[in-house]
């Protein structure tokens, strides 16, 4: 989470102002037992640990949260649940495997307020000052909604894995990059209208741009880990070069899970904040489908000390 709202610079401001099957075969009389979970054993020979309705701890992120399972399913990689976070919107519902549970057990509870216990302390290290709940509502995020898939949470889970949990770091430069991401979703956006909209490919563009900006200057506050910040102050910022040119897709979700915040301290009114929403939702859209093409980073251990603490 950012440590203060990030000021957009004032070219930003002139960018973007310009459900299973009814016909179930019946079953012989016996002790019941989740027929879900029993398809899973029958295919595997290992029933799953869990069962569909079980309530559990399941782990986001660095956090442990109470979740409900719906369904279990099969996979090459074992069981796999779906859960609903409990009072999370819907859309946060998500596929996880057996590892990322923990049963709703005491001991795991105090588990899961140790965990959030450290996440403050490490919060308030970082600001000088106990900052809690208040700092997610600081800055509303009125009007402004993105919208990302299951696919695309597990890579933001994933990227923070790698380089919080294994000591990783991406490997740069990254290819394809931010800059030819970007482009290329413009590209392809036009490509694909039949009869072009003028004003609606000028928006796009004027948000494309806008994005371009908001990356440059909230990268090295906000987007990178502390782990990465050494690498990016003696081999990018030290240097002179184009962060778009060096980091990638995990580096501009990272960005649009940010926007919100961002947005909400500027001047624009909530229709314009709603077409921004709008944009890199059709944006991660585009991500999605195209994300065997995209996401071909790869996660590196440091090679040389920059000094980064290991804690």
């Amino acid at each position: 989470r950012p440590l203060s709202p990030l000021s957009p610079p004032l070219p930003v401001k002139r960018l973007l102002l310009g459900r299973s099957s009814p016909h179930a075969l019946p079953r012989p009389a016996s002790p019941r037992r989740p027929a879900l979970s029993l398809t899973v054993a029958m295919s595997t020979g290992v029933a799953p640990k869990f069962s569909a309705n079980a309530y559990v701890l399941a782990l986001h992120g660095p956090q442990l949260y109470r979740a409900k399972i719906l369904k279990v399913k099969q996979t090459s990689e074992g069981p796999q649940y779906f859960v609903h976070y409990h009072k999370w919107n819907k859309k946060w519902d998500e596929w996880i495997g057996e590892d990322r549970i923990k049963e709703d057990t005491e001991e795991n509870r105090q588990k899961q307020q140790q965990l959030k216990k450290r996440m403050q302390e490490q919060q308030a290290s970082k600001s000088g000052k106990k900052r809690p709940r208040v700092e997610e509502k600081e800055y509303p995020a009125v009007g402004m909604k993105i919208n990302l898939s299951g696919e695309l949470k597990k890579q933001l889970i994933d990227d923070w894995e790698h380089i919080n949990r294994h000591d990783k770091i991406m490997q740069l430069p990254v290819s394809p990059n931010v800059q030819e991401i970007l482009d290329f979703y413009v590209d392809n956006v036009d490509d694909n209208k039949s009869s072009p909209d003028s004003k609606s490919a000028h928006t796009t563009k004027n948000i494309v741009d806008a994005l371009k900006v908001y990356f440059e200057h909230a990268l090295g506050t906000l987007l990178l880990y502390r782990r990465e910040r050494p690498l990016f102050e003696a081999e990018v910022k030290a240097r002179g070069k184009n962060p778009l040119e060096i980091y990638g897709a995990q580096h501009l979700l990272r960005l649009f899970v940010k926007m919100p915040s961002l947005v909400a301290n500027t001047g624009l009114n909530e229709e314009q904040r709603t077409a921004i929403g709008k944009e890199i939702s059709k944006l991660c859209s585009h991500i999605s489908k195209k994300k065997a093409h995209i996401f071909l980073g790869q996660y590196v251990r440091q090679q040389k000390d920059y000094g980064v603490s290991s804690k």
